[in-house]
């Protein structure tokens, strides 16, 4: 139980006083307690008014104190309660509160002394004259004046008077509630109390039992007598609680016996023993803990500390798989049997084995201390086996491993299912490589094995499965009675029909619009017909043949990827698992792609064409109703030039191998009237900053006379069309432009706008980047007549720089020559002078032009040159 005590307060609790004491509230939350309220078995008002009058089990509230009725009859009343604590038996008691409130007060400014007693129990006469006798006077409350009042809440912390009734074996607790002996005739303390009710949380500690040496298998021993472990050990407990939702965990404690200040707790079984020498005996216990509770601590169990582990290896030899020779001996499902001997190591009681498979270590008991065991293994495969052997001695310590190998004979036979269905003859063909092989078993799914005799290593078996799913075959091969060897497989069963087509497969190439059929066999008994779905569409039905066979003839009426479902429906209307199946059909036209994205008049524009029908010989097309041109294959690539503007149908058809023509897949091909632009910088198509750049309008629109253009949003103008149709602008381009648009249409002479063409130009930089030792601010750098070089490099332009041109001051010009492998070309430079100086830097291109002039001021600095 993962539950947390929240106390419930109301706003009239939380405004008592500090007389009123709230008892038995958990401190902390709780996560594992039973929560309610006990029973009453009896109860009883007592009235001095009417002191022989029994009241056993009223309803309603009690009076405390005197009060007087309307009649001006005094009532002085007392009230007994008897509560079976039957359910609490056992458990840990967290919080046990008599609880009651007061609903009515005749005088809030008077005390009134309230007492709670523990008394005898209500009997069926308990009267005014008859009470409960008074035991023991558990609580005291004052209440009136400086309380809540009437309301004021009355609760006494029972804990200790459950306890000691448990105590002295009672099952039941009966709390009387009155006002005090002196106080009660006055009618100014009387008051009425509602029903009250004895609530609890409490808990069933967990217990531990069955305490024992879990490795090596031992049981809990004594000081006397008792089992000795190693470092693998192991302790087991089991741990029980009543509360079922309940978690509990199990803490152990062990310590030297000789030594319980070296008490250590754990809560794993795997108890660690380092620090302890061999010899030591240790005590342990352990004890449940269900987070509220801790249980008692179990019976003290002792085992001796040792940690040395045998030093034998063991032998290990077997009859059936002697060696690990090729072509080995017995074969997958042949059990054999494994000796592993200690050689008369008295030490050794057993051993630890692995057949090295990625599964468990396993354990054996010798025969005899220094003994024998053996173990069975039948191999499931053939080939080489490996086993690794270790012994171990009564403490569970485990000696030096020993590996054995040997070979499995490839023995196992084969079995090859035809699966017909259910209820349908399947087929079983049983297959050995053995030349002994004198005969077959198989079993399905653990029935009794059937033998057939061998015949040339085979034999064959009619098989009728009753129901879908997946069987276990276990096929055998014998030499007489003698297994050689054998094999498990998994047999899928299923109802669903056989689909076969000669024309839809996935290995076909079947053609649009060209006729097939589907053929659906039964796999299983009574189908009257099929249920069919192809390409998604809707369900429809086909009546089975006497044989249970149906034949839908079917035309695709499209190409494309499909799919086919069909069920079988019996005589009952039973519905067969699903079968289906995927095929694809060929497109009688071919596929055709157009890439004419930003195609002008004269433009080649690129075709691609396939055609997957499969007995294509040559892609035919024509374009702007021109002659017909035949390229041979299945597939093409050509090009298109439109002579005009607007819309251009481009045909194309796959030529068969009969001569006949597809048909015509037609693609339009459309060519707006926005001029065709071309550009021209001082290097190719490319601008360059601050150099003039050409571009050359071309119009496609019929009429034509005028150019309108715009240069990257500047202002618009326009030229006249030229009598061949192009007209060539000019614009120079600025410095730190990279990227550039020039917009222009054409107008005819009555104002019509062609369409808009947006042509992009790239702008390359002709700078020149330098690389100087010398600083450009005072103090500088070295001194007159002290060497020095410039590095000059370009990052643009590059294939077309042939050097830089350069000079200092008013000096003269030098040239240097560009070095493309290098990353910046050496200029190597003496200075006449200190101070001030100013570098002046060009590129000089393929065409003799030269870069715009880039100026560098440097300082030189006064260091004297060596001599």
């Amino acid at each position: 139980m993962h539950r947390t005590v929240r106390a419930l307060l109301s706003a009239a609790v939380a405004a008592l006083s500090t007389t009123t004491v709230l008892i038995g509230v958990s401190a902390g939350p709780a996560h594992a307690e039973n929560y309610g309220s006990l029973p009453l078995t009896a109860w009883a008002y007592t009235d001095k008014a009417q002191p022989s009058t029994p009241k056993p089990a009223p309803q309603g509230d009690f009076l405390i104190g005197s009060s007087k009725d309307a009649g001006g009859l005094q009532h002085t009343g007392r009230a007994y309660f008897t509560f079976d604590l039957t359910e609490l038996k056992g458990q840990v008691l967290h919080r046990l509160t008599f609880y009651t409130t007061e609903r009515t007060v005749d005088d809030c400014s008077q005390v009134a002394p309230i007492e709670v007693w523990r008394t005898r129990p209500v009997t069926s006469t308990t009267t005014w004259r008859n009470p409960p006798k008074e035991l023991e006077l558990l609580d005291e409350r004052s209440y009136g004046s400086g309380v809540i009042c009437p309301g004021a809440y009355l609760g006494v912390d029972v804990i200790p008077a459950v306890q000691a009734a448990f105590g002295r074996g009672e099952k039941t607790l009966t709390l009387g509630v009155r006002i005090r002996a002196g106080s009660e005739g006055d009618v100014r303390t009387g008051r009425t109390m509602s029903p009250p009710r004895l609530s609890y949380a409490s808990n069933h500690a967990p217990r531990v039992s069955g305490l024992k040496l879990k490795y090596p298998d031992a049981g809990c021993g004594t000081l006397e007598k008792h089992p000795s472990a190693g470092s693998w050990m192991q302790v087991q407990a089991t741990v029980t609680d009543a509360d079922p939702a309940d978690h509990p965990q199990i803490t152990y404690a062990y310590w030297p016996v000789d030594h319980p200040d070296q008490r250590r707790e754990s809560s794993s079984p795997s108890l660690g023993l380092t620090g302890f020498d061999e010899g030591t005996v240790i005590a342990w216990t352990a004890r449940g803990d269900d987070h509220d509770d801790a249980g008692a601590w179990g019976r003290t169990c002792y085992f001796t500390v040792d940690t040395t582990a045998p030093a034998t290896t063991p032998t290990i030899s077997s009859k059936q798989y002697p060696s690990a020779d090729h072509p080995g001996t017995g074969g997958p499902g042949v059990p054999g049997t494994f000796v592993f001997d200690a050689g008369g190591d008295t030490e050794i009681v057993g051993f630890d084995w692995d057949e090295m498979d990625g599964g468990l270590v396993e354990r054996v008991t010798a025969n005899r201390r220094g003994g024998r065991a053996k173990v069975t293994i039948t191999p499931t495969r053939w080939g080489s086996g490996r086993l690794e052997v270790a012994a171990r001695d009564a403490a569970g310590n485990r000696g030096p491993w020993i590996q054995y190998r040997y070979q499995v004979r490839n023995s196992s036979p084969s079995a090859i299912f035809d699966v017909k269905g259910v209820g349908l003859t399947s087929h079983i063909t049983l297959l050995s490589r053995l030349p002994e092989t004198t005969a077959f078993g198989y079993a399905v799914d653990g029935a009794p094995e059937k033998r057939l005799p061998a015949v040339d290593g085979r034999a064959e078996d009619d098989v009728v499965f009753t129901s879908v799913g997946t069987r276990t075959v276990v096929s055998r091969a014998y030499a007489g009675n003698k297994l050689l060897g054998s094999e498990s497989i998994q047999v899928s069963v299923t109802d669903a029909p056989r689909i076969t087509s000669a024309e839809f497969d996935w290995n076909k190439d079947p053609v649009e619009g060209e006729p097939g059929s589907f053929t659906f066999a039964p796999g299983t008994t009574d189908v009257v017909f099929y249920l069919y779905s192809i390409g998604g569409g809707e369900e429809q039905s086909i009546t089975a043949g006497s044989d249970g066979r149906a034949v839908l003839n079917w035309t695709p009426d499209r190409s494309g990827s499909f799919s086919i479902t069909v069920n079988s429906v019996d005589g009952s209307g039973r519905r067969s698992q699903p079968a289906g199946t995927s095929f694809t059909v060929v497109a009688l036209r071919p596929d055709v792609s157009v890439y004419s994205q930003g195609a002008r008049i004269g433009d080649p524009i690129g075709v691609s064409v396939w055609s997957y029908l499969p007995d294509t010989v040559a892609i035919v097309h024509s374009f702007d109703g021109g002659p017909q041109i035949t390229s041979d294959g299945k597939s093409a690539y050509f090009e298109v030039v439109a002579a005009h503007a607007g819309d251009s149908v481009l045909t194309v058809w796959a030529k068969r191998a009969d001569g006949s023509l597809s048909p015509p897949v037609e693609e339009v091909v459309h060519i707006d009237t926005a001029p065709k632009v071309s550009s021209r910088g001082p290097f190719g198509e490319d601008a360059v900053m601050q150099r003039p750049v050409s571009f050359t309008f071309t119009a496609a629109q019929e009429g034509a006379t005028t150019f309108r253009y715009t240069v990257e949003n500047g202002p618009e103008q326009t030229v006249p069309v030229g009598a061949d149709g192009m007209t060539t602008v000019s614009y120079d381009v600025p410095d730190g432009t990279n990227w550039f648009t020039v917009v222009v249409s054409s107008l005819t002479a009555d104002g019509t706008a062609s369409d808009t063409n947006t042509f992009g130009v790239q702008a390359r930089d002709p700078g020149v980047e330098v690389y100087s030792p010398w600083p450009a601010e005072p103090p500088g750098q070295g001194g007159a007549g002290i060497a020095g070089q410039f590095g000059f490099s370009a990052w643009d332009l590059t294939e077309v720089t042939t050097k830089f041109v350069w000079r200092v001051n008013d000096g003269p010009e030098q040239e240097v020559a560009y070095d493309p492998w290098a990353w910046e070309t050496v200029a190597s430079y003496t200075p006449d002078r200190a101070g001030e100086n100013t570098l002046y830097v060009q590129r000089e291109f393929t065409d003799g032009s030269r870069s715009p002039l880039k100026t560098m001021p440097f300082t030189v600095g006064d260091e004297v040159a060596r001599r």
